[in-house]
Parts: structure tokens; sequence; C-alpha cells
């Protein structure tokens, strides 16, 4: 899994026009293997930043593909998260005439402080603590998760899950741990007394966020690729049913009390509400931005 970005780019007027108007990017799939690539645009409005691309990108193996995105800002910047490494990506800056201006560099986003401004961005390792105090450290640039004693500070060892491991819940009734597999379309199951993987779990395409609800023992997964939501019994480990939600669902809470289950709607600007109890959306809310 690779995540890229131009970092922040300039876009200043010389005798009153703005040099890039259009930004065009070339992707390129050099694996044997279809590729999902993800694209992000931001503008910058003084200090404010905005998204006003989102869009999704799957590769047959060889594929190029070439987009085009309105530009014509003070400062722009955009940001790429491939499913697979083997990806290549340039972006060039066009005028009005549809001439190249300028080609921008694209560099591992860890590079960057990101300021994301309230919207989400992946971050390129994470942490959740298990009921054993055991942190289990994400790395979506690799199949590897580290476990650490939480007690001594000290590497215990590693587990290997599915490709691209991005959202994780704990079940600490059952030590359960499960990741969310990005590039995979799965979600491991890893039993947090041996820290082994028990079972591969297929969900829908490109899945993310994780909740847990350990009175229900039920797990909420939010598919990204196809705007739906898995819940799984965590007791068999079978996927009970798909609920579709709106576009691009990434996180998601458990109201354990209230067996609700909130989804954040990345495209849609609105948050799903299931009820635990049925699996179905109990109401929605817009966000109003």
């Amino acid at each position: 899994m690779a995540s890229l970005t131009t970092g922040l780019i300039e876009n200043t007027r010389v005798s009153g026009i703005q040099p890039c108007s259009t930004v065009s990017v070339t992707v390129t799939n050099k694996e044997l293997i279809a590729n999902t690539i993800r694209v992000n645009g931001y503008y910058w409005n003084g200090e404010i930043k905005k998204e006003y691309v989102l869009d999704l990108l799957t590769l047959a193996p060889g594929e190029v593909v070439i987009q085009n995105y309105y530009a014509l800002f003070e400062a722009f910047e955009f940001h790429f998260i491939s499913s697979l490494d083997d990806v290549e990506i340039t972006v060039l800056g066009k005028n009005d005439a549809g001439r190249s201006t300028m080609k921008y560099n694209i560099l591992p986003a860890q590079l960057f402080p990101l300021d994301n401004g309230g919207m989400t961005v992946e971050v390129p390792k994470t942490s959740i603590p298990s009921a054993l105090n055991r942190v289990y450290l994400l790395d979506p640039c690799s199949r590897r998760i580290s476990v650490i004693d939480g007690n001594t500070h000290t590497l215990i060892g590693s587990i290997i899950v599915g490709s691209g491991s991005f959202g994780v819940g704990i079940n600490p009734v059952t030590n359960l741990i499960y990741v969310a597999n990005f590039a995979s379309g799965s979600v491991s199951a890893i039993d947090g007394s041996t820290n082994q993987v028990i079972t591969e779990i297929t969900v829908g395409s490109n899945p993310m966020g994780v909740g847990v609800n350990p009175q229900t023992n039920r797990i909420y997964v939010t598919n990204w690729g196809s705007h739906s939501v898995s819940v799984i019994d965590g007791l068999t480990h079978i996927v009970i049913t798909t609920v579709r939600v709106e576009a691009f669902p990434e996180g998601v809470n458990v109201n354990q009390t209230a067996n609700l289950i909130y989804i954040t709607n990345h495209d849609s600007n609105n948050v799903t509400v299931l009820d635990g109890s049925t699996n179905t959306i109990k109401t929605m809310v817009d966000l109003g931005c």
C-alpha cells in the first residue's frame, strides 16, 4: 500500500494569470493484478483547506489512466492512496491552452506535516490497546502488525494480516482483534491470547473502519469502495448482513448501551445511524457542510 502526495502547491498569479488551470494526473499500474487508487484533491482559501476531488480509480494490470481536474486556485494539493505498492503517478499542471506548465513532485505522505482541518486522511501508522494491555500497531505500507506489551513497552512480536491494514477494533470480552484490510477486501480476526490470525473474513470492497459491540458480539466494518457496512457475528465470524449506506463510508462508532452504530459517510456529508437490533438504518444525520 502506498500513500503519496504533491504537498502544498502554490499557484501564484503571474501578470494576473494563474499558471495552472488544470491538474493532469497520469496513473500507471505496474502490478500483475488490479490496483485501486484513491485520489483526494484539496484547495486552500486563506487558511481554510477544502476537499473538492474524491475519486476512486481501479486499474487493470499494466493499465494507464489520465484524469484532469480543475485547478484555478491560489494553492492546492493532491493525495493518493494506492492499494498496492508498484504504482507510478505523474502530476502535471496545464494552462488554459492545455499546455504543460509544471511537473509536480510526488513524495510519501508521511514526509509532510498534514493539517487536515477536520477532514479524514490516512494516518501512516495507528495503534490501539487490547484487553490484555497489549498495543497493536498497524502499518498500511506492509502486512505486518507489531504487538507491544503495554506494561513493559517492549515488542512481543508481529502478525501477518491482509494487504493494506487500515482500521482496527477490539472485543475486550472475547479478546479478539479485528483488522480491516483495505486492499484485500477482508477482515483479519486475531486471537489476543496467542497473537495468531484465526480466520480471514471476506467483506465488501476497500474496508476501512471497524467498530465492535462487546455486549452483542457484533463487528461493524465500513466498506469504502462498495458504500456499505458489513455486520459480522463475533461467534461464527460469518457476515450476517450487508447494509447499503451513503457514499464512501469511513469511520464507525458504537454506542453499546443503546446498541446504535454511527457511520460517517465521507462523500455525503452525513452520518448513518444503524439499529444494532435489526441491522437496519434508523435515521440519517445531515452535517450541513
